[in-house]
Formats: C-alpha cells, structure tokens, sequence
C-alpha cells in the first residue's frame, strides 16, 4: 500500500513539474512575432483580429526591463489603431505578458499616448508632426512612427508642423 502511494505521488510531482516546464516555457513571448501573436489573443474590440495586419511600432521602457510595446494595425489604405502593450523582459528578447491597454488616448490624427509607470508613452504616427513641446523642451520628431517616453506626467505639453503650427 505505501508503495503504491509513493509511486502515485511520485507521478504526481513529474506531472507537476513537466506542466511547469511547458506552462512556463509557453508563456513567453519571443520577439516582434510573439508580440503581435500576443496582441492578438489580448484585443476584444477588433472583429477583424486574426487577420488585421499588425506591426510593433516602437517601445518605451522603464525600470530596465519594463516596456510599453506599441502595436499598430493596418496599413497605409485602412485606419490605424493603436494597442499598449505592456510586457516585462525575462531574458534578452523574451518578454513575459502584463497588459494590453484598451487603444491609446487619442491627442490628434495618429497622435496618441498613454500613462506609463509615472509618465507618458507617446507614438506619432503623422507625417506632419515635426517636434513635440513638453513645457519648455521641444523633442524633435526624427521619424515616423515615432515613441518618446516622458519619466513624467507633463502639465501641458503641444504637437507641432514644420512651420511650428500646433497639430490637432
């Protein structure tokens, strides 16, 4: 009787640990294909998720290994949206799941941002967008689609054409 215990329980911890092994190796996201694989299953609000094209359009990060992936869909004949996806980086290029934001607050055409650890995560996707003004900082914007990570939640803060005209 004690042996058939102990070889039940026996087969009870491998089964246990060969679940870790698989569940913990599972959940991992490698790469820019594993983000998007990720948004995929994560995004309710999209009826056209499975087939929708998706790029990763930058990232901010935080704390070292804390990252604001931005996830856009479409392509240049259909309307982008915009999906925060937060991960934590396990190992160089794999990332564990946190959250996926529900789309980026929306500051003009293809300006969004979101809260982000105490700041903001910003993505420009407009063309027209030349710089953004945080207080008395102008960032300039170098290329599109552009991420820039503020530390801190700024007051007032404008998006600017080349002829330093503000963006709605």
């Amino acid at each position: 009787m004690k042996k058939r215990i102990l070889i039940c329980c026996s087969v009870l911890l491998a089964a246990i640990c060969i679940i870790g092994i698989f569940g913990s190796h599972s959940s991992k996201i490698v790469g820019e294909e594993g983000l998007i694989s990720t948004a995929r299953k994560e995004i309710k609000n999209l009826a056209e998720v499975e087939t929708i094209e998706m790029t990763v359009a930058g990232k901010s990060t935080i704390d070292n290994n804390r990252h604001l992936f931005w996830i856009v869909t479409g392509n240049e004949y259909q309307m982008h949206r915009y999906y925060p996806l937060e991960v934590v980086e396990v190992e160089s290029g794999e990332y564990k799941f946190v959250k996926l934001y529900n789309g980026g607050h929306e500051r003009g055409q293809d300006i969004f941002f979101e809260y982000f650890g105490s700041g903001y995560s910003f993505i420009i996707n407009n063309p027209e967008c030349k710089s953004i003004i945080i207080g008395e900082n102008a960032v300039p914007v170098t290329e599109i689609p552009f991420v820039y990570y503020c530390p801190f939640a700024p007051d007032e803060y404008y998006f600017l054409d080349a002829k330093g005209n503000e963006l709605n």
